[in-house]
């Protein structure tokens, strides 16, 4: 039987049991409020240090970055730290930062570009409908067709064109009368392309850029790279032309209708295909690729036209004379095929310039050119019919196809040059650079607040 005195001491020592554990419940308590303010603080000071994005960057292209460079040529990561204690404290008005700590930084520059790339698709799969998606989709596929048509196109007229020249030497070894060749004559480009394609070539931009320090050319700073959220894949890539068509300037937008020009060059998708260092070396380059795909895309129709066959051979003969070598003929024939394909590819890419649309494959209603005018094309061109072709490709579809036909990492980092060489332009200052603009990054603290604790988050945007 217990003794009175006995259960006094098993109590007391029950109480001091029971107030030790009830101790340690209160600093836990009071140890996971803390942990849990503090990491509300940090909550908050994501927030508002993330509200501080660049303006410009948002409003033109739709994205989220913070400049660490503030404004000025050389990043201040010093600065970041001191808005991340100022906003701290004004959320932990009891503690004391004795610590802090951000790195990690994730850079818009960051794997060849990848890390925009990401960003960049993100935006425009919210925006995009599935009409666009399907019309970049076909424009794509047309690309791979009209290229390789382009490459069988390329060997005939080589070719061709080393028949033609043999014929003529057998000719003139002979004794005949030599051929001329009529693809040199309807091909004589002197004063380059453009003034052949623009009705308006003194409309042309004469800006150029320096291309040396762009962040394409540079050595960018290194971080964590891409999130890998929109990894680069063939589906990624229609969402990321779509941003580029829809965010970036081209050469048609400015022939069609009068528009401001830009801060940086003008024709940047062009820029973004050919990468030169002008508007006019720019558009004349991607003239040209668009005037080759034509060319295939035409001679593989006149082939198949009874007619206009028919109407070359006359001429051949014609051209020929009293020889009729039957061998000449042919080959003289085959080149005036050729100079008529490309007197209508001319016409095809004048078009597309001016903003109206041209039929990708032919058929003898949207055939414009004549074989007399193609042979004559600089002072005939203006004569030719300038109707719209319904259903037709724009300017636009065609550099859709030459951008699916660009590497991945090099028209993402062209893209930045662009982006970069116009939000300068905008601001009137050199001090902005890509590589010194992040969208995410890592904060550590460590906070005395009665207790020394340590706390770490990701600030990061949602896209």
């Amino acid at each position: 039987m217990w003794k009175k005195g006995e259960i006094t001491v098993f109590v007391s020592l029950l109480m001091a049991v029971l107030l030790f554990f009830l101790q340690a419940c209160l600093k836990s308590a009071h140890s996971a409020f803390l942990r849990s303010q503090t990491q509300e603080a940090l909550e908050l000071a994501e927030y508002s240090v993330l509200s501080e994005y660049h303006r410009e960057l948002l409003s033109r292209y739709g994205l989220l970055y913070i400049d660490l460079g503030y404004g000025q040529a050389q990043e201040d990561t010093q600065y970041l730290k001191q808005r991340i204690r100022w906003f701290l404290s004004e959320n932990l008005p009891k503690g004391r930062i004795n610590a802090l700590e951000a790195g990690d930084f994730a850079r818009a520059s960051d794997q060849k570009g990848a890390a925009f790339y990401e960003q960049a698709v993100a935006y425009e799969k919210h925006r995009t409908g599935a009409a666009m998606l399907e019309r970049l989709k076909n424009c794509e596929k047309l690309g791979y067709e009209a290229e390789e048509q382009c490459r069988d196109y390329e060997g005939v007229r080589r070719q061709e064109q080393e028949n033609l020249q043999e014929q003529q030497r057998r000719s003139t070894e002979a004794g005949e009368v030599s051929v001329p060749d009529p693809v040199s004559s309807g091909e004589n480009l002197d004063g380059g392309l453009l003034p052949l394609v623009l009705e308006h070539p003194e409309k042309v931009s004469g800006k150029k850029a320096v291309l040396s320090e762009t962040p394409s050319m540079r050595t960018c700073l290194q971080g964590v790279g891409a999130r890998g959220i929109h990894r680069g894949t063939a589906g990624n890539d229609l969402f990321f032309h779509g941003y580029l068509m829809e965010n970036f300037s081209y050469a048609a937008a400015f022939m069609a209708e009068d528009r401001d020009p830009e801060p940086w060059l003008d024709y940047q998708v062009e820029y973004l295909i050919a990468g030169e260092d002008s508007d006019i070396a720019n558009l004349e380059k991607v003239c040209k690729r668009i005037l080759l795909l034509r060319e295939g895309m035409n001679y593989a129709y006149i082939q198949t036209d009874s007619g206009k066959k028919a109407e070359c051979e006359a001429l051949a003969v014609l051209m020929v004379g009293i020889t009729l070598i039957p061998e000449l003929v042919e080959a003289v024939k085959q080149m005036l095929l050729l100079a008529w394909a490309h007197a209508e590819s001319v016409m095809d890419v004048r078009m597309l310039l001016s903003g109206k649309k041209s039929a990708f494959s032919k058929s003898t209603g949207v055939w414009r050119t004549s074989l007399e005018g193609a042979l004559n094309l600089k002072n005939s061109i203006s004569g030719f019919s300038r109707q719209e072709d319904a259903g037709g490709l724009s300017y636009e579809d065609y550099l859709g196809m030459l951008l699916a036909s660009v590497g991945r990492e090099k028209k993402t980092m062209r893209s930045l040059d662009v982006i970069e060489g116009v939000i300068r332009g905008a601001s009137g200052s050199n001090g902005f650079y890509v590589d010194q603009c992040v969208d995410s990054f890592r904060v550590r603290m460590v906070i005395e607040n009665g207790r020394e604790l340590t706390a770490e988050r990701s600030f990061a945007y949602e896209w």
